[in-house]
């Protein structure tokens, strides 16, 4: 006499019943995922942001101790070289050159308290974060001028920038210095590589990015 064997396996309902499971599980995780990833970004920009902090500051308070021009007084450094992540490799040092670039944007922020007029607009340093590798040439741009950049990556997404001018305060004006404070901010962009914050002597003029306003810095 034959004996009959069993058959083992999924049927139908068990199926749905997985796939309905592991939809769920994807409309939770997935953009759970999206979050921490977007939120290790951010944190990139904030560590970066801490070190050009204290850089200019450790500059100026160095400036104070040499004296020279600045005649014993803390002095925040100004930009003056033109080339191409100069002051990630003067400033940081240790930069992943494919996540970071460095731009110079000459007398770009208007110096309203200026004592001397040779420094009424300083040159403004933009600090460029790319996390999904250097920009094809000619896609960052910030107003009306293109970047060169030697990079393929067209992706516009998770781009951050970080922007730091000298400026003279108030009281500074009064004493009759300049750049003895700055500015330093940090921006999320509106994924289109483009920076196009402005600034005025004692605010930030936000136009498309988003700023990340709990570490915005300026001299007051």
């Amino acid at each position: 006499m034959k004996s009959k064997t069993s058959q083992s396996g999924f049927t139908l309902i068990e199926l749905i019943a997985v796939m309905v499971i592991l939809g769920i599980l994807a409309a939770v995780i997935v953009p759970r995922i999206a979050t921490l990833t977007s939120g290790a970004y951010e944190s990139n920009v904030r560590s970066m942001f801490g070190v050009i902090k204290n850089e200019v500051n450790a500059q100026a308070l160095k400036a104070a101790m040499t004296g020279g021009a600045s005649g014993h007084r803390e002095t925040y450094p100004e930009g003056t070289v033109a080339t191409m992540n100069h002051y990630l490799a003067e400033w940081v040092e240790d930069f992943e050159s494919d996540y970071w670039s460095s731009f110079l944007i000459d007398n770009n922020y208007t110096n309203g308290n200026n004592k001397h007029a040779d420094h009424a607009k300083t040159a403004g340093i933009l600090f460029m974060y790319h996390p999904h590798g250097p920009m094809k040439n000619g896609d960052v741009t910030w107003g009306d001028a293109a970047v060169t950049t030697a990079g393929t990556s067209q992706m516009l997404e998770d781009i951050y920038w970080i922007y730091y001018a000298p400026l003279t305060t108030a009281a500074g004006k009064t004493a009759g210095r300049d750049k003895d404070g700055y500015l330093l901010a940090a921006f999320a962009d509106n994924e289109d590589a483009k920076f196009s914050a402005t600034f005025t002597t004692s605010a930030v003029t936000k136009v498309d990015e988003t700023e990340l306003e709990d570490i915005q810095w300026i001299t007051p």
